[in-house]
């Protein structure tokens, strides 16, 4: 059975920044939006909503609730992204490869989590409702297994357009042999998280001799790269020789540094978003990145772009979010109601008369 979550002492939890030298794993951030960080993860994330529309279009063709493309745009929109370039010599030549990985479950999962079964439970909740949100939760890797895990997320290329042998598609791999040690905690799945993805991914690569040990990676990480994901990294450094920066986005700057701008008059605070004085434009890379995400994800994921309706009406391009029902006046009969149509949604009975 191929070995995928691995318990760790807590003690390894402990990370510590080392010099720069042969092996060496270097932690910076990104604040403001200043060089091309958050365009080359906005790239790594449109290859994914590419990748979820064209799955969506063809296993699930079908009406459903708004709910379900609201949990679709949160749970794309909030995946961390990662990309990776190994930079290393072949032939005196330099060379490049770049890994792209996002966080979580593969895509087939994800889109099964979120398109089948009963209904998601929405915010308020209905007193007359019998869902039951532990029985329809989400299918994760936890429930379908390793193996499987690793089925999905190779059947899923199919759906993937654009990788070849430079621009490199992080895959959910076992992991036999490895020298990498996800952490296994309640409610965390390090082997799923997207730097280790891609950590495995160049550890494969090394070993089948697609790439050599000894090279160097430059990364950007949408979020801060967590213990499991550190300890990955040094371990793979150590082992093959590896120079290994990586950039983390952090979701504000230091206050002094905001404040300084907010008092130069350059910058602005817009509902707790730093933004540019002049044209209002966010400047930090990860409100930046946030904002992209978004806008990719309704272009291409909303029921309109993909010319669906909502309950029989065309749905307007606005929001996911719930709008509550019209209720015909008091003073309409029942024969000038207007009845619900059939939910179209997995064959769920239609919503009571009001």
């Amino acid at each position: 059975m191929h070995r995928f979550f691995r318990s760790v002492p807590f003690c390894l939890f402990a990370t510590v920044c080392q010099p720069t030298k042969a092996g060496a794993v270097v932690f910076d951030t990104v604040g403001l939006d200043e060089g091309n960080a958050a365009a080359l993860l906005e790239a790594t994330s449109q290859r994914y909503v590419d990748a979820m529309q064209k799955l969506i279009s063809e296993k699930y063709r079908g009406e459903h609730r708004a709910i379900r493309w609201e949990l679709l745009e949160t749970s794309l929109s909030d995946a961390k992204l990662a990309r990776f370039e190994y930079r290393y010599m072949r032939n005196g030549i330099g060379t490049v490869r770049v890994y792209h990985a996002m966080s979580g479950d593969p895509l087939s999962v994800v889109a099964r989590s979120l398109f089948e079964g009963p209904t998601p439970g929405s915010t308020p909740t209905s007193p007359l409702s019998d869902f039951d949100e532990w029985d329809a939760r989400p299918a994760t890797a936890a429930d379908t297994g390793a193996e499987e895990v690793v089925l999905r997320d190779a059947e899923d290329e199919a759906y993937f357009a654009g990788f070849d042998a430079v621009d490199v598609r992080a895959r959910v791999l076992p992991l036999d042999d490895s020298v990498l040690a996800p952490f296994s905690v309640p409610g965390e799945r390090g082997a799923l998280d997207a730097e280790m993805k891609i950590l495995r991914t160049i550890e494969q690569d090394i070993g089948s001799g697609a790439i050599p040990a000894g090279g160097s990676i430059q990364g950007f990480v949408s979020s801060m790269a967590c213990s499991s994901c550190r300890l990955g990294m040094r371990s793979l450094a150590a082992v093959h020789g590896l120079d290994v920066r990586v950039s983390q986005f952090y979701s504000s700057l230091p206050v002094a540094e905001e404040e300084a701008a907010v008092a130069a008059g350059s910058a602005r605070l817009r509902a707790g978003m730093l933004v540019d004085a002049s044209s209002g434009r966010p400047l930090v890379a990860n409100d930046v990145l946030t904002a992209a995400r978004k806008a990719q994800i309704r272009q291409a994921l909303s029921p309109n772009s993909m010319d669906r309706s909502f309950r029989g009406m065309s749905w307007r391009q606005r929001s996911f979010r719930l709008m509550p029902p019209r209720l015909p006046p008091v003073a309409e009969t029942p024969e000038a109601q207007q009845s619900y149509l059939r939910n179209p949604d997995i064959g769920e009975p239609p919503p009571p008369q009001c």
